[in-house]
């Protein structure tokens, strides 16, 4: 289960559509479930970028609901109602086990996501995946990560296709140090 992911840049731009979006700086590098994230849209002929809390709340659970399984996305009656409310949750790294995990040469990648627009304000959870080599020795799951072209497949009418594809490519993993001294 992804817990924790990063977004430190101060300016990021990712590609939809042929249209460029530009993303401006989030207060928090960390983002913790109930914090604040970047989040992108699909929003009338566009897209948007918005803020919104990472969770949802569950009847049957005092802690918010921050993962959902892609694998049993279209199965269960908890996500059903939301599959027409998908969103790229913008991220540079994410953590397993106190390891943080990058892309090689991407400063921003989207992960996939769903948001439910909830009484006080709308929140998101993230999609998780089978890990790939690079995360498998740290976690038996890991975020949906998207690659660049499927980013508007993901918010348009080809959604399904792009749940049989996740970006199982290698991982930089940047591990702390400990301190010697």
């Amino acid at each position: 289960m992804c817990s924790r992911y990063t977004y430190k840049k101060d300016e990021a731009k990712l590609k939809l559509r042929e249209k460029l979006i530009v993303l401006g700086r989030v207060p928090r590098s960390d983002i913790r479930p109930t914090d604040l994230g970047p989040v992108i849209l699909p929003e009338h002929d566009g897209f948007a970028c918005r803020e919104m809390r990472w969770g949802w709340r569950v009847p049957w659970d005092k802690k918010p609901l921050i993962n959902a399984k892609s694998e049993t996305l279209t199965t269960l009656p908890t996500f059903k109602p939301h599959l027409d409310h998908r969103c790229l949750i913008v991220a540079d790294g994410f953590f397993e086990k106190g390891v943080r995990f990058i892309q090689p040469g991407e400063p921003v990648f989207a992960m996939a996501g769903l948001w439910h627009p909830d009484t006080d304000a709308p929140r998101f959870t993230m999609l998780t995946t089978t890990p790939n080599e690079s995360v498998s020795p740290y976690h038996n799951r890991m975020p949906f990560i998207l690659r660049p072209e499927q980013y508007a497949e993901w918010l348009g009418a080809d959604w399904l296709r792009v749940l049989e594809l996740p970006d199982k490519s290698p991982l930089d993993k940047i591990q702390k140090q400990p301190e010697l001294f």
